[in-house]
């Protein structure tokens, strides 16, 4: 059995958790990451390189900070593929209401209730345009991130279980121990193995995506302007692809979706566009994720010692969310040092 030692091991190859990693990496820390997977192919793949503010409230704030850093790292990465508006959608008179109440609450984030024919999809008079978004290249990105002498990455690794004895935390996996003075846990599908306390936590979000073949004529292109749809506080999103695709996907998180499948749910939102059928298809693909009752992250201490510290329930809003996530959990590496 092989040994490796970290003075931070991130669990978890995503947007997250390779954030984490690169915001430490640059303060002189040394990193190994692990996945159980391959670099950015659980959750961070889902979220269809969209990143949007909050639609609340209580974070919409917070998500522009993070929405803004982000736009500016990309950008500083090459990985910014261009800044758009999103259009939010309601299909409840309830929360189109709570939208349209958005647009006037928060002033100065570029929030506009809009009601021009031209911006929306057939069926609706009305939706939130958030202007400040952006659409990212999550695959240069993440290899940008990670792309540093202090970072250490291992794919295919699954965490076992974790120890702790003296000053170290041994994670323990099949043929490779890794032995760090702190652990961050940034993934999602594996944590009830590592945290039965931070699985009760957080509410699981089951998705499935489609994306389209390159524009042949066989993909009817929606009829309005082509910016990001989503629907429902993303419980459904269309949108388009850095090469004339398009991609749309469903999430189901709530109690009363627990019996839905989330591929179907899908097809039957892509029916309403015209979409999703076999020759216009070039991918589906589900998966899972985590968010919170109130649609903040979970930043914090596992142990009172602080050896092992978790990100994790960035929800649909994740790439707003994860440098705010990053730069909390760094603020916690360092007081521990």
């Amino acid at each position: 059995m092989d040994d490796l030692t970290a003075d931070v091991l991130v669990i978890g190859a995503g947007l997250t958790g390779a954030m984490i990693a690169a915001h430490l990496a640059e303060r002189h820390v040394r990193v190994s990451v692990v996945d159980a997977q391959r670099v950015g192919q659980a959750a961070t793949r889902r979220a269809l390189g969209l990143a949007t503010l909050s639609p609340s409230q209580a974070h919409i704030q917070q998500t522009k900070q993070g929405l803004d850093h982000l736009k500016r790292l990309t950008s500083r990465y090459g990985a910014l593929l261009q800044s758009c508006g999103v259009i939010q959608l309601a299909t409840s008179p309830e929360r189109r209401r709570a939208l349209q109440q958005l647009s006037a609450a928060v002033p100065d984030v570029g929030l506009e209730w809009t009601t021009r024919p031209d911006l929306l999809p057939p069926g609706f008079d009305g939706g939130l345009l958030m202007r400040d978004s952006a659409l990212v290249n999550l695959d240069l990105l993440l290899v940008r991130l990670l792309r540093h002498p202090n970072i250490l990455v291992r794919q295919h690794v699954e965490v076992l279980r974790l120890e702790s004895a003296g000053h170290l935390t041994y994670a323990l996996c099949r043929d490779l121990t890794i032995m760090a003075r702190c652990v961050v846990l940034a993934t999602n599908a594996y944590i009830g193995l590592l945290s039965p306390y931070l699985a009760d936590s957080v509410r699981g979000a089951r998705g499935a995506v489609w994306s389209s073949q390159s524009p042949t004529g066989s993909v009817s292109r929606p009829p309005y302007a082509g910016l990001p749809l989503l629907f429902d506080d993303w419980r459904f999103a269309l949108v388009p692809g850095k090469d004339g695709s398009l991609h749309g996907a469903a999430w189901l998180w709530h109690e009363s979706d627990a019996d839905k499948d989330p591929s179907e749910e899908l097809r039957r939102f892509l029916r309403q566009f015209g979409l999703g059928k076999p020759e216009q298809t070039s991918r589906w693909s589900t998966g899972a994720t985590t968010t919170t009752d109130d649609g903040a992250p979970l930043v914090g201490r596992l142990n009172a010692e602080g050896k092992v510290l978790y990100a994790l329930g960035l929800g649909a809003y994740g790439l707003a969310w994860a440098p705010i996530v990053a730069e909390r959990v760094a603020a916690l590496v360092f007081t521990d040092r």
